[in-house]
Parts: C-alpha cells; structure tokens; sequence
C-alpha cells in the first residue's frame, strides 16, 4: 500500500498533477492537505480509480471539505490537517495531541511548506512541504507513505527540475 502525499499547491497543479499521472500505476491513495482544495478535481481525472482524501487549509473556503480527517489504511490510523488550527508554525505540540487524541499513530500536516518528518512518541508527524511554493529551499517537495509486509516508511521528497530524489525519510 502506497500513499503519494501533496499539500500547498496553491493552484499551481502542473508538478503535482505530472507526480500523479507518474506514479498512477503504483500508488493506492493520493492525500492533499489543503491550499487549495480545488486543485484536486483535477487528480481525480488523473487517477480515476484512486481514492483522494483531502482536507481544507486557511486560504480554501469550501466548507465541504473537512477542516481535520481521520483516515485508516492498513491498519493505520492517519489524522490529516492542514496545521493552521494547531499552530504548526510554532511547534508540533498540539498536532501531536490532536492525533494521540484520536488514536493516531501518523500525523499529517502542511501550512508551513517545510518539509518535516519526525516520530514523536511513537507517532510519524509528516508535513510534504510545499508542490509549487517552498519557503525552506527552491526544492518542491512532496511525501509517500508505504505499508508493506508490516513495515511502514514515511519519505520526504524533492521534485526539482524534472529529477525526483528523496531527501530524507522514516522507517518504523
């Protein structure tokens, strides 16, 4: 079970929909943690027969959409925000308690458009980092999360200039 992981794209889609038409064939769910929520409609002409989770960012105004999702995969359980509500931008503090709240064991965010991977006390926070505006680097980031044969890696990577590489990634 693969999962390819977008968040902050802003309406600017044409990366983004490129990863997906890429990895189409080898992916079993696409996640997008908002800014901006309708720039998935366009996913879901790409990869019609995969299932999208999204939710709602602080620049989206489509209150269709959840603000906060919890998802399980696998035997995971995934809690997706965009991070806004739990004030990323300072710490991580309050997402992790948000998500061991609902007995989460990964925790996925945006907001910031930094790349971010770490577990803490035993939960995978992960934030993709931004598919068109990175404020960390020049890099365009985006995430995978693979369940396989019990194992689980989280991986941050960078789509730059055409060359997809990871740059940093978790296994459990």
């Amino acid at each position: 079970m693969k999962l390819l992981i977008f968040s902050d794209s802003h309406c600017r889609t044409e990366l983004m929909n490129r990863l997906a038409d890429k990895y189409k064939t080898v992916i079993n769910g696409i996640i997008h943690l908002g800014d901006c929520t309708e720039d998935v409609s366009e996913l879901y002409n790409i990869c019609s027969n995969i299932p999208i989770y999204q939710v709602r960012g602080n620049n989206d105004y489509d209150n269709s959409c959840p603000a906060e999702r919890t998802i399980n995969i696998s035997g995971h359980t995934i809690f997706m925000t965009h991070g806004h509500r739990q004030r990323v931008y300072y710490d991580t503090t309050s997402l992790y308690y948000a998500a061991a709240q609902n007995g989460s064991d990964i925790a996925l965010f945006g907001h910031t458009h930094v790349p971010y991977l770490q577990n803490e006390g035993g939960i995978i926070v992960m934030n993709p980092g931004s598919i068109s505006l990175p404020r960390s680097s020049k890099e365009k980031t985006f995430a995978f999360l693979t369940f396989e044969n019990g194992k689980t890696e989280a991986a941050i990577m960078s789509a730059e200039n055409e060359v997809v590489k990871k740059i940093f990634s978790l296994h459990i």
